[in-house]
């Protein structure tokens, strides 16, 4: 899982020390084939690779993309439809998104 760019987390190892499902959600299906030749420019690249792969099969329930470790898909698919309001984007996240935009640039923007 990548949030912020490049910045990867090691999703079963979060689920693992957690002791809870984790999810990582994407607004949408990514192109990993840019991904990885974006990533071929960064230092620990064969790292942050086996990071992404660790993550595990792209799940697609329209209209969400997400990634799981520790539940069945179809069940955080139907989580995440109960916790999203309207959009692709579950309200938590989407709130968090529009905070850290509004700290880091001063205003929020559209595209959470």
């Amino acid at each position: 899982m990548a949030f912020g760019g490049f910045n990867i987390i090691d999703l079963p190892e979060l689920a693992s020390r957690l002791q809870i499902p984790c999810v990582a959600v994407m607004r949408r299906q990514p192109d990993l084939a840019a991904v990885e030749k974006a990533l071929r420019y960064l230092p620990d690249s064969e790292y942050r690779l086996e990071l992404l792969r660790r993550a595990g099969i792209i799940y697609a329930f329209e209209p969400f993309f997400f990634q799981v470790c520790g539940e069945q898909p179809e069940v955080i698919a139907r989580v995440l439809q109960r916790l999203t309001d309207t959009g692709k984007v579950p309200e938590a996240l989407r709130l968090a998104h529009l905070i850290g935009a509004a700290v880091i640039t001063g205003v929020s923007g559209s595209s959470a």
